[in-house]
Formats: C-alpha cells, sequence, structure tokens
C-alpha cells in the first residue's frame, strides 16, 4: 500500500487540472475546500449531524460548523478567522453590504479549538456556531460562511447555510416513478396568501437540492399554474429527477478488525485502510444509506471528534468499460463537490485515490467529469426509481424593489 501511495503523491503534481472551480460553481455546488490542511468539515443544524443547515430567522436555532486542521510532518499550524456573506437563491452574489444583513464584526477569529488526544497524527478540531455574541444575523436567505487561514490570509473553506422565514406554505406529493425509466418525480405546491405576490413566475423562485446537493442541470422550476394565492408546480414535464442509486458505504470505526467495506489494514507510522474493489454497479444497491453523509466515530472512545485518528483511506475503482474523462470520489467527505484532491488516478489495472479521512462510517459514489467540463452523476452508479432519496425544496421570494431573495419556506420530501 506504501508503493501505491508513493505513486499516486508523484502523480497528482503533474496531472492535468480542469478549472475545477469554474466546474462545481457551473454544477450549483456552494460547498469548497481550498486547504490540504483542512478535513472533516461537517456544517449542520446544531444537534442534529445529519440536518441541513437551515434555521429559523429570530429564533434560537443555530448552526455548527466544524472542521479539523490536520497537522503532519513539516505542516505549520495556524489560525483561521471567518466572514459572512449573503448570496441569492442560485448561491451567487448580491448587491448587499455587510450591515445590511447582519450586525457585530464583520470578521472573527474561531476561538473554539480544541486539541486532539492520544492520537498518531495530531490535529486540531475547530468549532463555530453562528449566530452568536459577535454575530446576529438579520434577514432570510442563502448564506456563505468562508474560513480564511490568519497567516496568509488565503481562503480555506467556503459552506453554505439558510435562514427561513416561514411565510409560505409548502405541499409536496410522494416520490413516484416518473415516465422515464429510473427517473422519480413529485409535485410542489406553494402557498402564499402571507405574502404580498405581484407576479408569480417572478416573485417566487423554488430550488431543489437531491441528498442535500444541487442536481446539476435542473434549472429553476417554472409554475404549471397558479391560483389565487397558491402555485402549482406539478409539471408532467418538469421535476423529473435521476433516481441514482443508494450511496456505497465503509466503516472505519474499528481499527482492529475491518469493518463493512474494508478489505484490509496496515499501520506504517500511519494507520492504512484498504477498501474493498469497486465496479460500476448495473444492479439496485437494496442497503439503506445515510444519502451521502458519514458520521465521525470510533470504537472505545468517549470523544470522537478528538480522540478518533487519521487513517489513509485507499479507494480502488475498476470499471468494466473504458471512461471517457476524469473520475472522482463524491459525497459529503467531498464537500458534494469535485476538486483534484479526490481524483482516481488510473494505476495497475484501476483507478485510485488515498484520502486522510477520519475514523468514522462513510458514504460515497463516483462521478465523471467529461472533457467538456459536464458532470456525469450516474454512469457508474446505475440509476433506479427504487432508490431511496431525500429532497429539499426551498421556496425564495423577492418584488422587484428588493435587493435581495427571502427564503420564505422549506420542506422536505423522500419516499420512504
Amino acid at each position: 500500500m506504501r508503493k501505491v501511495f508513493i505513486i499516486l503523491t508523484l502523480i497528482s503534481q503533474t496531472v492535468y487540472s480542469q478549472n475545477l472551480q469554474t466546474v462545481n460553481t457551473k454544477a450549483g455546488f456552494k460547498d469548497f475546500c481550498f486547504s490540504a490542511k483542512i478535513h472533516s468539515a461537517q456544517l449542520f443544524k446544531t444537534g442534529d449531524r445529519f440536518s441541513e443547515p437551515v434555521i429559523r430567522l429570530n429564533s434560537d436555532e443555530t448552526v455548527t460548523l466544524v472542521f479539523d486542521e490536520l497537522i503532519r510532518v513539516n505542516d505549520v499550524e495556524d489560525d483561521y478567522y471567518y466572514t459572512l456573506e449573503h448570496r441569492d437563491a442560485n448561491w451567487q452574489e448580491e448587491n448587499l453590504i455587510v450591515n445590511d444583513y447582519m450586525s457585530g464584526f464583520p470578521e472573527n477569529y474561531i476561538n473554539e479549538v480544541n486539541l486532539s488526544q492520544g492520537t498518531v497524527l495530531s490535529y486540531r478540531n475547530f468549532v463555530v456556531t453562528l449566530p452568536n455574541e459577535d454575530v446576529n444575523l438579520k434577514i432570510s436567505g442563502n448564506y456563505l460562511i468562508k474560513i480564511f487561514e490568519r497567516n496568509s490570509g488565503k481562503l480555506a473553506l467556503v459552506k453554505g447555510f439558510s435562514i427561513v422565514e416561514p411565510l409560505a406554505a409548502i405541499n409536496t406529493t410522494k416520490i413516484v416513478p416518473a415516465v422515464v425509466p429510473c427517473m422519480q418525480q413529485f409535485g410542489v405546491k406553494v402557498g402564499y396568501s402571507s405574502l404580498k405576490v405581484i407576479d408569480a413566475y417572478r416573485n417566487l423562485k423554488i430550488r431543489v437540492e437531491q441528498n442535500y446537493a444541487a442536481v446539476p442541470g435542473v434549472e429553476n422550476l417554472l409554475p404549471a399554474f397558479v391560483q389565487p394565492n397558491i402555485v402549482d408546480y406539478a409539471r408532467p414535464d418538469k421535476n423529473i429527477y435521476n433516481a441514482r442509486n443508494e450511496y456505497r458505504a465503509f466503516d472505519t470505526r474499528s481499527l482492529i478488525y475491518n469493518g463493512h467495506g474494508v478489505a484490509r489494514h496496515s499501520f506504517e507510522g500511519v494507520h492504512h485502510v484498504e477498501l474493498v474493489e469497486d465496479a460500476e454497479r448495473s444492479d439496485y444497491l437494496s442497503a439503506r444509506d445515510i444519502n451521502g453523509k458519514y458520521m465521525i466515530a470510533s470504537d472505545n472512545s468517549t470523544d470522537p471528534e478528538t480522540q478518533s485518528e487519521y487513517v489513509d483511506v485507499l479507494f480502488s475503482f475498476a470499471p468494466k468499460m473504458s471512461v471517457e474523462g476524469r473520475i472522482f470520489l463524491f459525497g459529503e467527505l467531498t464537500n458534494y463537490s469535485v476538486a483534484d484532491r479526490y481524483e482516481m488516478l488510473y494505476i495497475d489495472g484501476s483507478y485510485k485515490c488515498i484520502v486522510p479521512l477520519k475514523q468514522g462510517f462513510y458514504n460515497y459514489q463516483y462521478v465523471i467529469l467529461d472533457k467538456n467540463g459536464e458532470l456525469d452523476m450516474y454512469s457508474t452508479e446505475g440509476c433506479f426509481y427504487e432508490t431511496e432519496n431525500v429532497y429539499s425544496v426551498y421556496v425564495y421570494y423577492r418584488l422587484p424593489e428588493d435587493r435581495y431573495d427571502r427564503l420564505v419556506g422549506f420542506q422536505k420530501v423522500t419516499n420512504r
């Protein structure tokens, strides 16, 4: 395994790199990690690690961001500060100044830092909770939290969360198989009796995410028809989504015995885990998944956040057919975006990638980036209408005189 690690390290320094930030932005992804030292970044509604980071305006609810700075040989510890930006319904920049959407300090250092305890590789665990005594958020909508390195001022991490003022009523129908094989479809009705709507086609906008991530190629939906105080988006030719397949999974909570998906474990100054080799899937995976997320956990630890080991995990993917394009890991472990550090490189008959991951239970899939910069989320995993998916529906509201998109409704729908 050590030989494979060295080869992967050398190749990754010379591999051709498309502008992946452009690819991610085009696909509608909002979360990105730019620092090789930052790992295990998760943003969620405080108290529920598996929730969307969505909270109500002017409530006691908060969101929590956690991430680690992993310190290897010759690495220098850094401190981090954060800023906040309000974004429109499509996560693009808006013409607002800081005082329009928040009160408090525009830049704040992260003060909650916990050191790893008894681990082979040392790391520091950073925690930010928003809003807090330094930052109060005044309006609804989408927000980006940007993490910067103190020493260099470089942008290290970007994560998105939302604040909702529940003024719109959302009614979703149960997900059903669409007329197109392996696709899923559901209807959405939005009641807006509490809002002043002049033109429902322009004043209201909905955004749908599948399994906590944007769906590339799915644009904002237009209403099928408008009734008094109700907009119906149940179009037979729209709101149709590729059902994909359940996520693959592996378990590294134990470093003594091989958990699910693990082929072997070794220790050579660092813990190494080699996963069972994957292939493209032509059958439905009937196992339950956690929709692309991961859970930090380790056996016999009282505080998994600081006592879990970092493990160099070797992924291997051996498709039967040749692949036209670049292959990447995808899921919450990659921040639901594509990045060079998660690219699968062809070595010794299969595509491989080594990723340092904290002990836990992980979901992942493989995606293909073609030569035109388009993401294929389906060819490597298959597509089956039985797949359990969670869809998140966001409703935005904006009048012509307004300067920002308000988030006035949020609802989840699943087929189980």
